[in-house]
């Protein structure tokens, strides 16, 4: 019976998890445009206040007054984005876990409590390799290997560039 090259054992944390859900990203589809819309309200608000508070229509109080709506806003918005994070980093690792991960000829294996999943190379959409972790993504799952997994970075680092070439040429 075969071996498999590399075999890991780590604890994943919430921690972990939000630095996976904390990775820049771009707001899509009904978001964006829900984002577009709650600025653009904050913004529309200035005509309805009134002319004491906000002076001459298109004088400097006026846009004054309308980019510090605006500010709120885009404030507020973060702030519930960032909550949002929180809550998807809390619901993909609620609790200190251990995990396993193997690395074979053909896939990655690993094994969280009693759950095992399978990534073939082949399958792998991304590697993003950041300051103290690896992220494997192979929708609709994620990889997360910790720096405290290897001996140093530069072990992580050569992990994670690994991984990424034969997720390439696993590819037809």
């Amino acid at each position: 019976m075969s071996s498999p090259f590399l075999g890991l054992t780590y604890t994943l944390t919430t921690a972990d998890a939000l630095a996976y859900e904390a990775l820049p990203r771009e707001v899509l589809g009904w978001r964006k445009w829900l984002l577009l819309l709650w600025l653009a309200a904050a913004g529309g608000i200035t005509a309805f206040l009134p002319a004491e508070w906000i002076g001459p229509e298109w004088g400097w109080r006026f846009w004054l007054v309308a980019l510090a709506l605006v500010g709120l806003a885009y404030g507020f918005a973060t702030m519930v984005m960032t909550l949002a994070t929180h809550q998807r980093a809390r619901r993909r690792i609620a609790a200190p876990t251990v995990a396993t991960l193997e690395q074979w000829g053909d896939h990655l294996a690993e094994r969280i409590g009693d759950r095992q999943r399978f990534v073939a190379y082949e399958t792998i959409a991304a590697v993003a390799i950041g300051k103290a972790h690896v992220f494997v993504t192979a929708p609709p799952e994620v990889l997360i290997v910790p720096l405290s997994a290897f001996a140093d970075r530069d072990e992580m680092v050569a992990f994670g560039e690994d991984i990424d070439r034969l997720s390439r040429e696993a590819v037809p």
